[in-house]
């Protein structure tokens, strides 16, 4: 099939076909035996009358644009096929002859982005050899017992720290100074810990004081970033107290630790054991990812990318998508969250593109180096980390394929990530000794961490509205 190909830049490229006359000619009587069966002749069955009577019943363009529609793939994939094109997403065509015995279609495409590896082997940064003190273990010691508090009325006042128990309506002055009640600002039974902050600034404070039964009226001023209906204005609440709580956060023994419910921990000893290897294992990851995505920006920044500014863009919009998803589902409007936030529109967009481009060549790269370095991952890994799981959670092999069911996919993609991962480790050099020992006696995690810059599942060719 006559046609050309033209790089409008080196990321889009422009392809003109002449589309063979026969067929162009076997689309359009395609087309002509479609529409014909559903064309009334009088004195005819369908589809039985003159050629000529049905073709004066048909509109010419319909036709036309239904032929055209048998065409565009099928030309389009060999065109492709021949040329190694590698389109991202579905192209734009546009029509550019058209008659009974011709059609040039041209495909207007964006290409697949492209990756030219620079060094990605030997690369050195630093990896740190962490350490935990007793003052650490110590406070996270005293974090679980904090968690593990008691809440117990108190027969006082409430102070800070405390957990209340209250009803308040929110007013608003209107135009002539009158209180009238604003949408949200109501609640019954409404628990509340002093000092967490839930409450806009002095809400809490002048709760301090009150006890069971107490009704008060307090004044505060809304943000000045609030959603816009209540932004700079100030309100009354007026608020009933129910009841005051404190904490009563366990004194650190053996029969305190058992309460913990930690398997195989329960001495203080073993808690202060316990805890100094959890803490440990955390650093130990922390430097790993730090070691590891330091490695990664050094293969970005020694590789060249051709990507379409549109893909940057599509990636970007996702991001902001699925913020306003999050929004909404706080019950947010977008507006509202910049409001909240004091975040502005055209920042935000600058920050997703940012990081879109960012994704993306940490993606290319990344990939690039699988494909390289012929990191796939075969049938007998995956049996063997199924296996691996089904030891772990104490599982059958089927059961854990069965719930693996339609993501199976994106399970061999993990274990891709995890090979890239690994042979970007393995190949690099430390500028730090490394924690072995720390590892090793760290305790074993619960269930596997999805890491950060690991390369996603290559995209399928995406499809572009014309």
């Amino acid at each position: 099939m006559k046609h050309t190909v033209e790089k409008i830049t080196p990321s889009r490229a422009k392809v003109v076909v002449d589309v063979d006359k026969e067929l162009w000619s076997a689309a359009q009587e395609k087309a002509f035996t479609k529409a014909a069966a559903h064309v009334n002749v009088p004195g005819f069955r369908p589809g039985k009358a003159p050629r000529q009577l049905i073709a004066e019943r048909i509109n010419q363009e319909a036709l036309w644009n239904e032929a055209i529609e048998e065409v565009l793939n099928p030309v389009f994939a060999q065109v492709i096929t021949e040329e190694k094109l590698s389109p991202m997403y579905r192209p734009q065509v546009n029509v550019t002859k058209l008659s009974k015995d011709e059609l040039e279609l041209v495909y207007t495409m964006v290409l697949v982005p492209e990756v030219k590896l620079g060094e990605y082997k030997g690369l050195e940064a630093v990896k740190e050899a962490p350490s935990v003190s007793d003052n650490e273990v110590k406070d996270a010691i005293d974090q679980l017992l904090k968690g593990n508090a008691e809440l117990v009325l108190a027969d006082r006042p409430a102070k800070m720290g405390d957990t209340v128990l209250i009803d308040f309506d929110g007013y608003l002055p209107d135009a002539e100074g009158k209180l009238k009640a604003f949408e949200g600002g109501q609640a019954n039974n409404y628990s509340l810990e002093l000092g967490s902050h839930q409450f806009i600034p002095g809400f809490e404070e002048q709760l301090v004081g009150m006890k069971d039964g107490d009704k008060k009226e307090i004044k505060v001023t809304f943000p000045t970033n609030y959603v816009k209906e209540l932004a700079g204005k100030e309100a009354t609440f007026k608020v009933t107290m129910h009841e005051v709580k404190e904490k009563q956060i366990p004194e650190l023994n053996d029969e305190a630790v058992k309460d913990l419910n930690i398997k195989d921990v329960s001495t203080v000893a073993e808690l202060q054991d316990y805890e100094k290897k959890t803490l440990l294992s955390q650093k130990v990851q922390q430097a790993e990812n730090a070691f590891y995505n330091a490695l990664v920006d050094q293969i970005v920044k020694n590789a060249s990318f051709v990507i379409d500014e549109t893909i940057i863009q599509n990636e970007a919009k996702q991001m902001e998508d699925n913020l306003k998803k999050q929004i909404e589902q706080n019950g947010l409007t977008f507006e509202q969250y910049l409001e909240i936030t004091g975040s502005k529109a055209e920042d935000l967009e600058k920050t997703y593109l940012a990081n879109a481009e960012k994704n993306l060549k940490e993606f290319l790269a990344l990939h690039e180096i699988g494909v390289q370095e012929k990191l796939d991952v075969t049938d007998a890994d995956v049996d063997a980390e199924i296996k691996k799981m089904a030891e772990q959670y104490k599982m059958k092999e089927e059961e854990v394929r069965s719930i693996l069911g339609k993501n199976m996919d994106e399970f061999k993609n993990q274990l891709s990530d995890r090979k890239v991962r690994d042979f970007v480790l393995s190949s690099a050099k430390k500028a730090a000794p490394k924690a072995e020992k720390a590892v090793k006696e760290a305790p074993e995690a619960e269930a596997p961490k999805a890491e950060k810059k690991t390369p996603a599942k290559k995209a399928a060719p995406k499809k572009e509205s014309k």
